[in-house]
């Protein structure tokens, strides 16, 4: 389906003339002169010393900000410590970000091997209600200059349930190889992430790989093997089980309460609930990881390359998760005529990945709940055939991913020079899912996934860069960008086939053809694509005087086919300043002061709107469910589609939200250098964001998409490194951060105040990530203890329910003998008030010990799990998602069931409900999460064989947590701060061992 507005970037493309944005000081003093280490750089490519060198980092890369970054004493920047990433199993950047940057929440509801993270710059730019929006919080990720296109939430229209995306939920970021990297980069601010305009909305991490050197071949091997931990979990059976729930029966159950008691945990003497509760033998394990990656590179100054191929496997703790990652990377630097450079990288990867059975996860996927009036038995004997029945089931994730980069630039002359570049970024992503009948009620089930997701970007531009006078400096930039994005999937599932033997199902077969299933009762296929197109013109002017005073003014014009036509350019500036104090005259003899650089930004740029639908006003789509079903696609056996119902009415003036930032920082340098200090204050304010407002139910709509919300998030972040003892045989440096965000919400649609989405409460002026909970003061022991409304003589209620003896106190905070939303309070917040991290890096000889901390104090955690573990009455044979069982049932949910009073289960006033301050606890933690013990090997016989580099590493990781929280591991929680207990898998203690060697 031709896009309306991809006419206009065609015409972009066909016009396009060759540039990329750039400041030549940070070209001049980062590439040409200084690695990032502080050594001299080798230029590893150019027309011998008659043409200008190319800007270069010590990898051989082309700078990915090529040319037009702002000079790095203006924009706020946290790099991470290569050299110590490296040493541990990571198989996603996010997981590389945790506990190493400032300025970066990381949340991680589930450790499971491969599966999507989330990562948040300077706070979560929108609401988080639901998991889908999790999707538009996230920053771009830019590898190489090569913007990759985000996964979309889209398939979320055709699922029932708020779990996982539909698909292989595979992290995107687990196609990068560790060893492949030479240095990540957040971009915090505009004025270092302007140039990536809308993309920049949630922060930039920036990416760089090693790349094509100059010089003798060179060859490196790096390996690890590790290992993760098994789990330490108390298992129980039935008999733990029914002494828990007996109190509860004996005190408020009925007669047909005690006659519905469940069946599984009536009968003492059967072995499949009351004998060995050993489940775990089965369930979890030992899980061994490996990696291997060589390189090799050379070439001479006018061609040289770079050859990469990795291959890593992590097995999970648990439920036999794994991954596996195969990955090939190839650089190309090539000089065919004088001043003309051509720089190709491909890469590929494909990561498959085996995923958890869980029964909740299953039901999901299927849209269809099984039978819920028995767990899995807590017995490995019984347990066992369950695991064997899943065997026979199919369910493989696999997703491959290529990126292709062609970068073209050419010297006019001394001060001109033009650069084009194109990249894609493309991946695929299969899913082919099977459940026997044994698992299902009797009704085996099929489905296949196959999603795409690609990404197109031309970027030219044309440069000027001069010096007058040795002392100003004057770089400008012109350049146009078009970036077309697209996601796509084919979706099929099928019930009730006519054997368990015949395990394929394709979308659009037909369903009698020999080979696939045959006789379906119930078949649904689903399609869906969408894409948006951006086209982009830029100016970027940089100016500095005698290297202390530096101005950068950077203005942009956005287009965005997804925003209506009468708003569809948004104008975007960004201004930057620094002032280099240190090189003031006053202060050249202070020795002590190596370095007092004061930097200030302002900028705007637009948030782009991945879906199509906001584009025209009111829309039709497939929408003729109703509120158990609400994903339907077909009435009476046919195809249907009607107005957007659930999506809501969306208004025909539309316009782009943006981000507007401001930031001030200062950066210190004091000893020569031993010391350095960096803090930075900051602003960041969403404005216009789209917000779904209550519409009267006549309308038929759920409400109506507008613009007018604006969300602030603020706060300061301050890092400080020291090299404390810098001796010939010994050394120790520390380095230290701290990170604060807070958010408000500073306005909603039509002027409205206060508004109720959920269990959320949004109130103007007030944080958006606070719970919204009834303030629990006790338990009623009597009816005669409930209090009574004197003007009417009636007993005090909970939405319109009366109260009895055994049900909770809350706190009546208006006065009218009434429990409800009313008196709910916003309390405790999802974010930290402060996190950061804390590393230490002792030096003896050749001998290298790193210790890392990291911390989060003030945030608050909804224990959801002990929750659920009291409120067994609601749960048990509940025709719900919510009355799933796991086989981790079996396990002791952690806490202090002491503190918790005996309510009555049965009360229609749902005593146990998670929403109050009986289950908000303390989050903070401490957690000591690596300890890396490295030596590199020196020695003569290294010299005469060519040897450059060997080091020997071992790395213990997620070695221990201090926490005042009562429940399981205090990261391993949901975006939304709920502990869900077993859904929520902590990162196992874990043990590597390798080497790095190059020669």
């Amino acid at each position: 389906m031709a896009h309306p507005y991809s006419s206009l970037h065609k015409g972009l493309a066909g016009a396009a003339i060759c540039l990329l944005l750039c400041n030549s000081n940070y070209a001049q003093n980062v590439y040409k002169n200084k690695d990032t280490t502080g050594t001299a750089a080798t230029d590893s490519i150019g027309w011998l010393k008659k043409t200008p060198l190319l800007p270069r980092d010590t990898t051989g890369h082309l700078p990915n900000n090529e040319l037009f970054l702002p000079h790095p004493q203006i924009g706020a920047v946290s790099a991470v410590d290569m050299n110590e990433t490296k040493k541990l199993p990571y198989t996603s950047i996010d997981q590389m970000l945790a506990g190493r940057v400032t300025g970066v929440d990381i949340r991680t509801p589930s450790a499971e091997p491969g599966k999507r993270t989330s990562v948040f710059i300077r706070g979560a730019s929108t609401l988080l209600l639901k998991n889908s929006d999790v999707f538009y919080a996230q920053p771009t990720y830019v590898v190489d200059g090569i913007p990759l296109v985000p996964d979309h939430p889209f398939p979320y229209d055709i699922q029932r349930f708020d779990l996982n995306r539909m698909g292989t939920e595979i992290n995107l970021l687990s196609f990068l190889d560790v060893n492949d990297i030479a240095s990540i980069e957040v971009l915090k601010d505009f004025a270092a992430s302007a140039k990536y305009g809308p993309l920049a909305a949630n922060g930039i991490v920036n990416i760089t790989t090693k790349g094509p050197r100059s010089g003798r071949m060179k060859v490196t091997v790096n390996s690890w093997v590790g290992l993760s931990l098994q789990p330490r979990v108390k298992t129980v059976n039935g008999e733990f089980e029914r002494d828990f729930r007996m109190p509860f029966y004996q005190k408020y159950a009925n007669e047909t309460q005690w006659r519905n008691f469940p069946r599984y945990l009536a009968d003492s003497t059967q072995d499949r609930y009351f004998g060995a509760s050993d489940w775990d033998e089965v369930y979890y394990r030992n899980g061994w990881s490996n990696g291997i990656q060589a390189a090799v590179s050379g070439g001479t100054r006018l061609a040289n390359f770079r050859f990469s191929l990795g291959r890593s496997a992590q097995q999970g703790v648990a439920d036999r998760t794994g991954m596996n990652r195969y990955d090939v990377n190839f650089g190309v630097n090539l000089m065919p005529v004088k001043h003309l450079m051509l720089t190709t990288y491909i890469s590929g990867a494909t990561v498959t990945r085996s995923r958890n059975e869980f029964i909740r996860d299953r039901a999901g996927d299927e849209d269809y709940l099984v039978n819920f009036e028995s767990p899995p038995s807590p017995n490995k004997q019984y347990f066992q055939s369950y695991f064997t029945a899943i065997k026979d089931g199919i369910n493989k994730n696999r997703n491959n991913n290529a990126r292709v980069l062609a970068n073209l630039h050419y010297d006019l002359s001394p001060h001109w020079s033009l650069n084009s570049r194109f990249s894609i970024d493309y991946t695929q992503n299969f899913r082919d899912l099977f459940i026997p009948t044994y698992l299902n009620d009797g009704n085996n089930f099929v489905s296949n996934f196959d999603g795409l997701s690609r990404r197109m970007m031309l970027d030219n531009s044309v440069r000027y860069d001069n010096t007058f006078a040795d002392k100003h400096h004057l770089d400008v930039t012109v350049g146009q960008l078009a970036l077309w994005d697209k996601w796509r999937y084919d979706y099929g599932r099928a019930y009730k086939g006519r054997s368990d033997y015949i395990k394929i199902y394709k979308p659009g077969d037909d369903a009698n053809k020999e080979g696939v299933f045959g006789n379906l009762r119930l078949q649904t296929n689903y399609k869906d694509y969408t894409q948006s197109n951006l086209a982009s013109f830029y100016t970027n002017v940089g100016y500095n005087y005698a290297g202390k005073y530096f101005v950068n003014l950077y203005l942009r014009r956005d287009g965005s086919s997804n925003v209506p036509a009468a708003h569809r350019w948004l104008f975007s500036p960004t201004l930057s300043a620094a002032w280099k104090i240190s090189k003031e005259d006053f202060l050249q003899q202070a020795g002590w002061l190596s370095n007092l650089n004061l930097r200030a930004s302002y900028g705007r740029v637009g948030r782009v709107l991945m879906d199509e639908y906001y584009k025209g006003g009111p829309i039709y789509n497939v929408d003729i469910g109703w509120n158990g079903n609400p994903n339907m696609a077909t009435y009476n056996a046919f195809p249907a589609i009607n107005a957007g119902f659930g999506t809501g009415y969306v208004t025909d003036d539309l316009k782009w939200p943006y981000v507007e930032q401001w930031n001030l920082g200062l950066d210190i340098g004091l000893l020569h250098d031993r010391i350095h200090a960096s803090l930075d204050v900051y602003a960041k304010t969403d404005k216009d964001l789209l917000l779904k407002i209550p519409v009267m139910e006549e309308s038929g709509y759920t409400g109506l998409v507008k613009n007018g919300m604006d969300i602030r998030n603020f706060g300061y972040e301050l890092a400080l490194d020291a090299a404390i003892i810098q001796g010939p045989q010994f050394g120790w440096t520390t380095s230290l951060s701290v990170y604060t965000n807070q958010n408000k919400l500073l306005a909603m649609p039509d002027g409205v105040q206060d508004m109720t989405i959920g269990n959320r409460r949004l109130l103007v002026d007030k944080p958006t990530d606070r719970y919204w909970l009834l303030i629990n003061e006790g338990i009623y022991n009597t009816d005669a203890d409930i209090p009574i409304n004197p003007s009417t003589g009636k007993k005090m209620s909970y939405q319109g329910v009366a109260l009895h003896a055994g049900d909770p106190i809350w706190k009546d905070l208006n006065g009218d003998y009434v429990i409800n939303d009313a008196d709910r309070v916003m309390k405790g917040r999802q974010v930290p008030a402060a996190q950061g991290y804390f590393s230490n890096t002792f030096r003896y000889r050749q001998l290298e010990l790193q210790v890392l901390c990291n911390y989060a104090f003030g945030r608050k955690i909804i224990n959801q799990a002990m929750a659920d573990r009291f409120d067994f009455a609601a749960r048990e044979g509940a025709d719900d998602i919510k009355g799933i069982k796991e086989v981790n049932y079996w396990a002791k949910v952690d806490g202090d069931y002491d503190k918790y009073p005996l309510y009555n289960p049965w009360s229609a006033v749902n005593a146990y409900q998670p929403d109050q301050t009986l289950f908000l606890e303390d989050g903070s933690f401490v957690k000591l999460r690596a300890i890396t013990l490295a030596y590199n090997l020196r020695a003569s016989w290294m010299e005469r064989r060519g040897i450059e580099q060997l080091r020997i590493y071992a790395t213990a990781n997620n070695v221990a947590t201090w926490t005042p929280y009562t429940g399981g591991d205090p990261e391993a929680v949901d975006y939304f701060g709920y502990d869900q207990g077993y859904y929520n898998w902590p990162a196992p203690r874990s043990f590597t061992l390798g080497f790095n060697f190059q020669f």
